[in-house]
Protein backbone atom coordinates (compact mmCIF):
# COMPACT_ATOMS: atom_id res chain seq x y z
CA UNK A 1 0.00 0.00 0.00
CA UNK A 2 1.05 3.25 -1.23
CA UNK A 3 1.69 5.81 2.05
CA UNK A 4 -0.32 9.32 1.04
CA UNK A 5 -0.18 12.52 3.25
CA UNK A 6 -3.43 12.78 5.67
CA UNK A 7 -5.90 15.23 4.28
CA UNK A 8 -9.45 16.89 5.26
CA UNK A 9 -12.23 16.12 2.81
CA UNK A 10 -13.69 19.97 2.36
CA UNK A 11 -15.99 19.36 -0.38
CA UNK A 12 -16.89 16.16 -2.92
CA UNK A 13 -18.89 16.58 -5.88
CA UNK A 14 -18.93 14.14 -8.91
CA UNK A 15 -16.06 14.00 -10.46
CA UNK A 16 -13.80 15.71 -7.96
CA UNK A 17 -12.64 16.54 -4.52
CA UNK A 18 -11.09 19.28 -2.38
CA UNK A 19 -8.89 18.65 -0.10
CA UNK A 20 -6.55 20.22 2.66
CA UNK A 21 -3.40 19.13 2.97
CA UNK A 22 -1.05 19.88 6.45
CA UNK A 23 1.86 21.76 5.45
CA UNK A 24 4.55 19.64 3.79
CA UNK A 25 8.08 19.77 2.67
CA UNK A 26 8.73 20.00 -1.47
CA UNK A 27 12.27 19.05 -2.45
CA UNK A 28 12.74 19.72 -6.36
CA UNK A 29 15.52 19.10 -8.52
CA UNK A 30 15.71 20.06 -12.16
CA UNK A 31 17.98 18.18 -14.60
CA UNK A 32 19.33 19.13 -17.95
CA UNK A 33 18.98 15.41 -20.11
CA UNK A 34 16.75 13.51 -21.41
CA UNK A 35 13.53 12.55 -19.96
CA UNK A 36 14.50 9.26 -18.58
CA UNK A 37 18.09 10.03 -17.29
CA UNK A 38 16.90 13.14 -16.01
CA UNK A 39 14.49 11.31 -13.63
CA UNK A 40 17.12 8.91 -12.84
CA UNK A 41 19.85 11.41 -11.53
CA UNK A 42 17.32 13.91 -10.09
CA UNK A 43 16.16 10.66 -7.84
CA UNK A 44 19.80 9.87 -6.84
CA UNK A 45 19.98 13.60 -5.75
CA UNK A 46 16.90 14.01 -4.05
CA UNK A 47 17.66 10.37 -2.71
CA UNK A 48 21.08 11.15 -1.16
CA UNK A 49 19.39 14.20 0.50
CA UNK A 50 16.68 12.76 2.73
CA UNK A 51 19.21 9.94 3.38
CA UNK A 52 21.25 12.54 5.35
CA UNK A 53 23.23 14.16 2.57
CA UNK A 54 21.96 17.89 3.97
CA UNK A 55 22.85 20.45 5.91
CA UNK A 56 21.86 19.06 9.21
CA UNK A 57 23.09 15.64 8.19
CA UNK A 58 19.86 13.94 9.29
CA UNK A 59 17.95 11.51 7.58
CA UNK A 60 14.09 12.60 6.53
CA UNK A 61 11.20 10.81 6.57
CA UNK A 62 9.20 10.76 3.20
CA UNK A 63 6.11 9.59 1.91
CA UNK A 64 6.54 7.03 -0.77
CA UNK A 65 4.60 9.65 -3.00
CA UNK A 66 6.95 11.15 -5.87
CA UNK A 67 6.25 13.47 -9.00
CA UNK A 68 7.64 13.74 -12.41
CA UNK A 69 7.49 16.44 -14.67
CA UNK A 70 8.58 16.73 -18.28
CA UNK A 71 9.88 20.36 -19.33
CA UNK A 72 10.59 21.16 -22.95
CA UNK A 73 12.77 18.33 -24.83
CA UNK A 74 15.74 18.16 -22.19
CA UNK A 75 14.58 19.28 -19.20
CA UNK A 76 12.75 16.87 -16.57
CA UNK A 77 12.33 17.62 -12.97
CA UNK A 78 11.79 15.34 -9.79
CA UNK A 79 9.86 16.20 -6.96
CA UNK A 80 9.53 14.46 -3.09
CA UNK A 81 6.92 15.26 -0.61
CA UNK A 82 8.62 14.91 2.59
Amino acid sequence: MTESPTYTLEMKEDHFEIRRYPDYILAQVDVESDYDSAVNIGFSILAKYIFGGNKKLKSIPMTTQYLKRKYKALKGSLCLLL
